[in-house]
């Protein structure tokens, strides 16, 4: 069995890694364009704003390791250029050469790109993304050798928010842009103010609620072009979100789905037969809710190649989907989602309702108790968790892994009351905010 995989970060390698582990007689040729593979690209904010000290300390395999422990056919710097379902090739091109290359099954695990709306990046010195390794060492090197003093960053998704404060922390004067008054959806406004809150604390400039539509070249650094106004920074990152990279797919037929994913199945495979997808280009199920969406998250990535390998190998595993569990520290404070917002559920007919509730993370009398905020969003009629969102001190914040699992199992408002959960003063108060924000649903039965 020839197994061909494009693409060789989270999905790829751990899709090669289970084929070889299951079959070591199976031949893996991995075929990666850039120059790593495997690494950590949600530490990039943080490498860049030094709380990270080597670029190659985001590195999870190297490349001999990869082929000497592994057994993979590693070859860095290949393009997959064409896909060729009925006749199973692959056309791959290094150094001027093209090449024709056989598969009995292929995984296509080609990830997600950053979003520029059309802007050409390489006319100005000092505009980047996010998106990998390669961009990490161009912002780290920019700023360490043209020392800009002022930067803007333009999204207020995750990564634009971990972006300001890393340039906040290398002491840039730095501006938030934002479309929109409140940050980006997956914030409910109650958590979207919170940030803002906090953002504004630390010194940060807010550019919210104007239409962003280019850039411009100035005597002294970039200009940012918002309706009838104009930004000018040093520095500018284009944190505006992602898109998967399914192109190559799409030219071969492939079926797309959710925002122009590869629509896979539960066992991710494709509409072509021997053609697998995982990861950042390939689409997923919100668990329970049954809806198709795109969803460019690490742990699902890293799942859905384990499950896309064993598959592969003969298995036959199924990906459960996801929940859009996400958390992110916006300098000490810790936000948190999982599950539906409020207007999906609104949107799905799921008749939702907030809970909010404000309390402390531990008992208000150990130190360093800390406020917190709980929003949870209910099924009004049927009393089911459909979603939470929780703001506050870091470490307090994991506690959304409760409400995931909570979802994840159907479990009504009533239910997450009825928990065992653990308590100490240091860890948290008596009744921990999760049973809280339970306790005062239950008044509004």
């Amino acid at each position: 069995m020839r197994v061909v995989i494009i693409g060789g970060d989270a999905a790829g390698m751990s899709a090669a890694s289970q084929v070889k582990r299951l079959r070591p007689d199976y031949d893996v040729v991995l075929f990666e364009r850039g120059g790593y593979i495997s690494y950590a690209a949600c530490g990039i904010p943080y490498f860049v704003g030094k709380a990270v000290g080597s670029l190659d300390d985001l590195i999870e395999v190297l490349p001999d390791e990869a082929r000497e422990k592994r057994g993979i056919d590693l070859r860095l710097g290949h393009t997959a250029v064409a896909i060729d379902p009925s006749g199973r090739t692959v056309t791959v091109e290094h150094e001027g050469q093209t090449t024709v290359e056989p598969y009995d099954s292929l995984l296509i695990a080609t990830g997600a790109r950053a979003q520029t709306l059309g802007i050409d990046m390489g006319t100005f010195a000092g505009v980047f993304a996010m998106n990998d390794l390669s961009d990490a060492r161009k912002i780290a090197d920019y700023a360490a050798v043209e020392k800009p003093e002022t930067a803007a960053v333009i999204g207020g998704g995750y990564i634009g928010l971990e972006a300001v404060e890393s340039f906040c922390g290398l002491g840039l004067k730095t501006t938030l842009v934002h479309r929109r008054e409140d940050l980006h959806r997956s914030f409910e406004k109650e958590m979207s103010d919170i940030i803002k809150q906090k953002l504004t604390d630390k010194g940060v400039a807010l550019s919210l609620g104007k239409p962003f539509s280019g850039l411009e070249h100035l005597g002294g650094g970039v200009g940012i072009v918002l309706g009838e106004e104009s930004l000018e920074a040093d520095m500018v990152l284009l944190a505006l979100g992602v898109e998967p990279n399914s192109r190559l797919a799409a030219e071969a037929g492939i079926g797309l789905g959710a925002n122009g994913a590869i629509r896979v199945n539960e066992y991710m495979e494709t509409d072509a037969a021997g053609i697998y997808a995982a990861g950042d280009c390939a689409s997923a199920i919100l668990t329970t809710f049954g809806t198709e969406v795109h969803a460019p998250l690490a742990l699902k990535a890293n799942k859905q190649g384990l499950i896309a390998g064993m598959n592969i190998a003969g298995e036959r595993e199924a990906f459960a989907g996801v929940l859009n569990t996400a958390v992110t520290k916006i300098f000490d404070l810790g936000v948190a989602r999982t599950g539906l917002s409020f207007d999906q559920a609104r949107d799905m007919g799921l008749e939702p309702e907030k809970i909010v509730v404000r309390s402390r993370d531990r008992a208000r009398y150990y130190p360093g108790s800390s406020p917190m905020t709980s929003l949870v969003i209910v099924g009004k009629k049927d009393r089911r968790v459909l979603g939470a969102q929780l703001a506050g001190r870091v470490d307090s914040v994991k506690r959304i892994d409760v409400y995931a699992t909570a979802i994840y199992n159907r479990m009504t408002i009533d239910q997450v009351f009825e928990l065992d959960l653990a308590y100490a003063p240091p860890f948290s108060p008596v009744y921990d905010p999760v049973l809280l924000a339970a306790r005062v649903a239950r008044k509004k039965r």
